[in-house]
């Protein structure tokens, strides 16, 4: 336990101590990262009275509180788990709720502390990567004596073309200086990307890896890594996973958003620099300040400035736009900004959902475009810099996703509009993805993993810092909705499979005996009134070791969904919702089914604590401290004067293992609820039932009364151990 604390609460990243005076050597100090947050101080093992109160209702050991570690030893001999793409968080935090809510609330803290340095994106992506148990080594760029013809020389030989680089004395002084490490830090991407194609197997070529690595959101394109042949499986899974996979391009990702940072670009705003050079990878543009529009070019971008006005663009913008195009930045630096694409309208068009591109649409969009921050087997960043009320739209792989790449979208404030059908607002398909919003009232509209979605071998972030925000997965036509995503669940369109805001998503490929570790999926919102709608799966979820956490600070929130939601999760996986306070609203406008509100089904982990204030929470069936199947189910309330309005009674400390599983009564099914702060709460219970909770009492329930079911219950007052 000694050595996981310690990892929990390591720092995110290096730098250097503000408070030692750097030697004078009559050098400018080398650029170094930002100094890390410091660690909470979260002790899973501190005494915990009511937690004890509750587990002895649940007839409970504190020892076997949480998963075995012999029950995962028996599950991987059979191949559903431990595969290679299981993150090394995983396990300590799937088989031990305190250590997870100990990880939860680090790693908040940590995006928290990130978005608060001088260099955010840099920072938060290192949180990012250390989140998803990735050590990436290595300092921002010194530039040293270099400049920028210099940069430019070095950016021709890494990508060729016919740019001249003695034309850097084209442009002001001060510009160029500022420019030299921005240039260099893309050719540590180009040259990283040249790596990985060196490294990857003939039948993993790049055009392949550019146009498959998204497979889950592009219908009807290959999908990386390949499922069907084993031996070619094996070989893609493996470069993936080493140095000379898509990990290589990590660091320069960060040095690139460094450098970015580290610029101060914005002195350049409303500026008149008008200046391009060409390379084979695309094109540099600074573009002077006006109220433009830019439209799509004969040739890619690898970065464009623009200095200022208020700009509408149908370009890819921050995107790889093609397989040669390793390396896509866009830098905007003030206005109210149009972020958009060229809409073809198409018989399949549906009233409610995003316009078509050329691509098309056959129910679900048909995009093949990734924009707006989107990282397709390379580096694609977007920056809008200067606090402008923007909009972002676009179809699919956009606003902050990556996939066998890093894809990111920073806003850095404004009333922003962030719209998007699926694999966007940090999403990520075998990579990485960023969105980080500098804080205003923003709204997020979205219908499929996206707003904070990892698949396999992928770690994705949505990050916002302030304001009153909406996040809306589109939940279904029976909910107000357009169903494009159907779900099994919910039979019928009636309603939109989400994996959204906070979802880690594992492939169970049960046909072909094939099962991939889900990824992490974090949605943190550090402060405001915020709103929340989802469909099935979402709002802290997982599925298939996959691990979801949506992570709200203070205010007063709605939370609404369906199915599979608010710490509600399946298969092997962990769903984590952590609201740190305020008079928060459950369920209370659309009518939730079932597994919600901390809930577990077969062997997972759903959690939800909610840290204070005057809550409603309204819930069905295997909710509120419910488990399922062998899972583990918790929900802590810890403050507050509450109202519990149950649809059934089959929740709110319920151990239950399921006519499902009857063969696995071996193994614990657990149930927790707490409700501490001894405040007088009410309890809205169904009609003729003789379990009606009560305040300062225990009242868990195992539903079948077996001896591997363990459902604890108590409102009361004390420690909750959370």
């Amino acid at each position: 336990m000694l050595l996981l604390l310690t990892l929990l609460g390591c720092p995110t990243g290096t730098g250097t101590d503000p408070d030692v005076e750097p030697a004078d050597t009559g050098l400018a100090a080398a650029p170094a990262w930002d100094r890390p947050g410091a660690s909470i101080g979260c002790d899973p093992d501190a005494p915990a009275g009511l937690l004890d109160e509750a587990l002895l209702d649940a007839d409970l050991d504190a020892d076997d509180f949480g998963f075995d570690e012999s029950i995962w030893e028996d599950w991987a001999t059979r191949g559903f788990v431990r595969g290679p793409y299981q993150w090394p968080h995983f396990e300590a935090v799937h088989h031990d709720p305190r250590v997870a809510a100990c990880f939860a609330r680090q790693h908040a803290a940590d995006l928290d502390a990130a978005a608060l340095m001088p260099h955010p994106t840099a920072a938060a992506l290192g949180v990012l990567y250390e989140g998803a148990g990735i050590d990436v080594s290595g300092d921002p760029i010194d530039v040293g004596e270099s400049d920028l013809e210099r940069a430019l020389a070095a950016l021709h030989d890494a990508a060729g073309g016919t740019g001249d680089p003695a034309t850097a004395v084209e442009l002001p002084v001060e510009l160029a200086e500022a420019l030299t490490p921005i240039v260099m830090a893309l050719v540590r991407g180009i040259d990283a990307r040249h790596a990985m194609d060196e490294a990857a197997e003939d039948v993993n070529k790049p055009a392949r890896l550019f146009g498959g690595a998204a497979g889950l959101v592009i219908d009807g394109r290959e999908y990386f890594p390949p499922l069907t042949d084993a031996a070619e499986h094996e070989a893609a899974t493996e470069w993936f996973l080493s140095e000379d996979g898509p990990r290589a391009l990590l660091l320069p990702a960060r040095q690139l958003a460094f450098a970015v940072e580290d610029a101060d670009l914005g002195r350049f705003a409303g500026t008149d620099t008008d200046w391009t050079f060409h390379t084979d990878a695309g094109t540099l543009r600074i573009a002077p300040s006006s109220n433009g529009v830019h439209a799509e070019e004969e040739e890619p971008t690898l970065f464009l400035l623009e200095l200022g006005g208020d700009d509408t663009y149908t370009t890819g913008v921050g995107a790889n736009v093609n397989a040669d195009n390793p390396v896509a930045l866009h830098v905007d630096l003030h206005g109210n900004d149009i972020y958009g694409y060229a809409v073809v309208p198409d018989s399949g068009d549906v009233e409610g959902a995003l316009p078509s591109d050329e691509d098309g649409r056959n129910g679900t969009s048909d995009s093949d475009h990734g924009r707006q921050g989107s990282g397709r087997y390379g580096i694609g960043m977007a920056f809008d810099l200067g606090g402008g009320d923007d909009s972002w739209a676009s179809l699919r792989m956009s606003q902050g996703f990556g996939a066998l790449g890093i894809g990111v979208l920073r806003d850095d404030g404004g009333a922003d509009t962030y719209t998007a059908e699926a694999g966007a607002q940090g999403s990520a398909v075998f990579g990485w993805g960023l969105l980080l919003d500098g804080g205003g009232d923003d709204t997020y509209k979205s219908w499929a993993y996206s707003q904070g979605f990892a698949y396999a071998g992928s770690a994705a972030t949505l990050l916002d810092v302030g304001g009153d925000d909406v996040y809306t997965a589109d939940p279904g036509n029976a909910f107000g909705g357009l169903t494009l995503y159907g779900s099994p669940q919910l039979p019928g369109g009636e309603g939109n499979s989400s994996f959204c805001q906070g979802a880690g998503f594992g492939l169970r490929g049960d046909a072909y005996a094939l099962y991939l570790s889900g990824g992490f999926g974090v949605l943190r919102d550090a402060s405001g009134n915020d709103d929340y709608v989802n469909g099935v799966f979402g709002q802290g979820t997982g599925y298939w070791e996959g691990t979801g956490l949506l992570s709200d600070g203070a205010g007063d929130d709605q939370y609404d969904a369906l199915y599979y939601i608010q710490g509600g999760v399946a298969h092997y996986a962990t769903g984590m919702l952590f609201d740190g306070g305020g008079n928060d609203r459950y369920n209370q406008r659309i009518d939730p089914y079932s597994m919600q509100t901390g809930a577990g089904h077969d062997y997972s982990l759903g959690m939800l604590v909610d840290d204070g204030g005057d809550d409603m929470y309204r819930y069905g069936g295997l909710a509120v401290g419910a488990s399922n199947c062998q899972g583990v189910g918790i929900l802590i309330d810890k403050d507050g004067v509450d109202v519990y309005e149950a649809q059934s009674n089959q929740s709110t400390g319920l151990g239950n293992h399921s006519d499902e599983c009857p063969s696995r009564v071996a193994d614990p099914s657990i149930g927790i609820f707490m409700d501490a702060g001894g405040d007088v709460d009410t309890w809205l219970w169904p009609a003729g039932d003789a379990r009606a909770p009560a305040n300062d009492s225990n009242f868990g329930l195992n539903w079948h009364d077996t001896s591997d079911e363990h459902g604890g219950a108590v409102d009361g007052d004390g420690m909750t151990g959370f």
